[in-house]
């Protein structure tokens, strides 16, 4: 007769969720209210409720299970947002600057660990990891300063990408080390257990079998993107019926996560996988837009059981020590990323605010620490301060961005002058573009530019705005366009275009008489809010239109190209890659410009 299962049991079981979901909202609502990054909410709330705060709830199966599972959804997440096409316009991130940045980070940091006596495989997969920065972290600071589409956020998020698929490969390896011991499943423990009676394999040989593994479930997840999901998806779309759609969203998910589990790999590789297999077919922004709320939901539960992880008393007694492994570990990866971005031709803004932003540790660090054969390999009190160390990384993220943030901005208000003219002489002013003004809408236009190679002047009168653009990655001269003489040192002769990002109608009228006497065939366009706005700056010359998509001011940016000779099929893929670009980390992708896949494949049943 099969086991009862208890009220105790339920009890037992719902508990652990039940805390978590209520002091997770609590603490959502609390860190707003005190303007207080969501993470470290998540996190101080996970230290007041665990086992060494007020004993609420216990680390368990449980609360680890919902903790990876925010992970999980995460790499689902990451994997729908790469394309082909991210990966070849991303090529010299992730050829350059990504591989800079870990190699740098790593290996240094592999290289102190085997000299305080740790073996070289350990150190390795240790060091690689603390090379590693939090996707979670990370993501969540891009979106809270929207910053996901500026050149610091493309450039973070490729490194990022490239460092989960690097973790997965990392993941694979650790779990090879400790071969029948550690229990490895896959094909590197197979071998190690059967073929070396134990004995661990060869780093090259561990490395290459991983990769061959995680090769063949990427090929895998290509073929079940093309024959399987999208006919399913297809299907459920004619049908339109939502709870099945969201229903077998979450069956492949965690199908695929535990399918490469089961082979030995791990269940963020399927994640990321099925979210790869997602990502070619139409259905991608329905599928993110059921998906995003178990995704932030589950990534609260991760941080607070971070939370749960740090011992307080623990931490204060080893203090120095760990103050000691976190500071050293900021440091050198502020230090290192820094150097890793001027080597890949960043300013020393932008290479100061991304070095900041990437210098925390990272989750997978957690999951390679917890695996047998680094627990095994690693003394106690070192593994508890690096544990502890990247926590305390994790919680102080959000507040060493900002840092890294005003630290770059104070670059460029120093530099000033400097800055201004390096732009404007490495300008190209082979009839470029002319943007006036770095709001949303001047910063959209400059990634349409760039992503077409045409070349382009930008300027901005607000100092702030100005400091905060160049930071953040773009080239700009300060100055205020109401100038002529400005207008002509940007090369408003031989401009072909000019974009006005902040329609001011009375410098623009004043303006007007002389521009068109000078510059005859300056093309002027501009976006405004109202119809009154609409007609009077019409009345100018002006080609003005109506904001009305997301993102802001996209009509007018794709008449420019049009205007400016773009085919009208690049300018249709741009415009759909755009609008990705733009929903990453956004909490309503639905509102994209593109059609509803839905209603697309009812249209062609019918």
């Amino acid at each position: 007769m099969a086991a009862e299962f208890t009220p105790v049991q339920a009890v037992d079981a719902l508990v652990p969720a039940i805390t978590l979901l209520g002091f997770g909202a609590a603490s959502a609502l609390v860190s707003r209210a005190a303007r207080l990054s969501p993470i470290v909410g998540y996190l101080i709330v996970g230290i007041l409720i665990g086992p060494h705060g007020l004993h609420l709830i216990q680390e368990s199966q449980a609360t680890h299970l919902l903790a990876e599972l925010g992970v999980v959804f995460l790499l689902f997440d990451i994997g729908m947002h790469v394309s082909m096409r991210e990966l070849k316009e991303s090529r010299r991130d992730l050829l350059g600057l990504a591989p800079a940045h870990l190699m740098l980070t790593g290996l240094i940091s592999a290289g102190a660990l085997w000299m305080i006596g740790i073996a070289w495989p350990i150190a390795l997969a240790v060091g690689l990891s603390l090379g590693l920065s939090s996707t979670a972290v990370v993501a969540r600071i891009l979106t809270e300063r929207e910053q996901n589409s500026c050149p610091i956020g493309r450039s973070a998020t490729h490194v990022l990408i490239f460092q989960d698929m690097v973790a997965i490969f990392l993941m694979i390896y650790a779990t090879s080390l400790g071969g029948a011991e550690t229990g490895a499943s896959g094909l590197a423990g197979l071998i190690s257990t059967r073929l070396l009676s134990g004995a661990d394999l060869p780093l090259a040989v561990s490395l290459g079998l991983s990769l061959v593994q995680a090769g063949l479930a990427f090929v895998a997840a290509i073929l079940a993107g093309k024959y399987l999901i999208n006919p399913i998806f297809r299907t459920l779309a004619i049908i339109r019926n939502e709870e099945a759609f969201t229903a077998f969203t979450l069956l492949f998910v965690l199908a695929a996560a535990c399918a490469t589990a089961m082979t030995g790999l791990s269940l963020t590789l399927g994640a990321f996988l099925a979210g790869l297999a997602v990502s070619g077919t139409p259905y991608r922004h329905e599928v993110q837009t059921e998906m995003a709320p178990f995704r932030s939901l589950l990534l609260s539960f991760f941080f607070i059981s971070v939370g749960l992880s740090i011992d307080v008393s623990a931490l204060l007694r080893n203090l120095p020590l760990v103050l000691l492994a976190a500071g050293g570990l900021l440091g050198l990866k502020t230090a290192l990323g820094f150097v890793a971005a001027r080597l890949n031709g960043w300013s020393v803004p932008g290479a100061t605010q991304m070095a900041f932003l990437l210098a925390q540790g990272s989750e997978f660090t957690l999951v390679v620490l917890s695996l047998g054969a680094i627990v095994t390999g690693m003394p106690g009190p070192l593994m508890s301060s690096v544990v502890a160390a990247i926590a305390l990384s994790l919680a102080l993220a959000p507040v060493w961005a900002g840092l890294g943030g005003r630290l770059s901005r104070e670059i460029v208000r120093r530099t000033h002058k400097e800055a201004a003219d390096a732009v404007s002489s490495d300008s190209p002013l082979d009839r470029p573009v002319i943007i006036v003004g770095m709001t949303q809408i001047g910063r959209l236009t400059v990634d349409a530019l760039k992503d077409h190679d045409i070349p382009y002047v930008a300027t901005e009168f607000d100092p702030d705005r100005m400091l905060s653009a160049v930071a953040d990655g773009y080239r700009v001269s300060f100055g205020d366009a109401a100038n002529m003489k400005l207008i002509e040192a940007l090369g408003g002769a031989k401009a072909r275009a000019m974009v006005i990002g902040i329609p001011r109608f009375e410098v623009s009228q004043s303006v007007t008489p002389m521009v068109m006497r000078r510059f005859p065939d300056l093309i002027r366009f501009v976006t405004v809010d109202t119809p009154e706005e609409m007609e009077r700056f019409s009345a100018l010359g002006i080609r003005t239109h109506f904001a009305i998509g997301e993102p802001r001011g996209i009509e007018m940016v794709i008449d420019m190209l049009t205007t400016l000779g773009i085919p009208e099929d690049r300018v249709s893929a741009w415009l759909s890659h755009v609008t990705e670009r733009y929903a990453i980390g956004e909490a309503k992708p639905e509102e994209d410009d593109e059609p509803d896949p839905l209603e697309t494949d009812l249209e062609q049943a019918a």
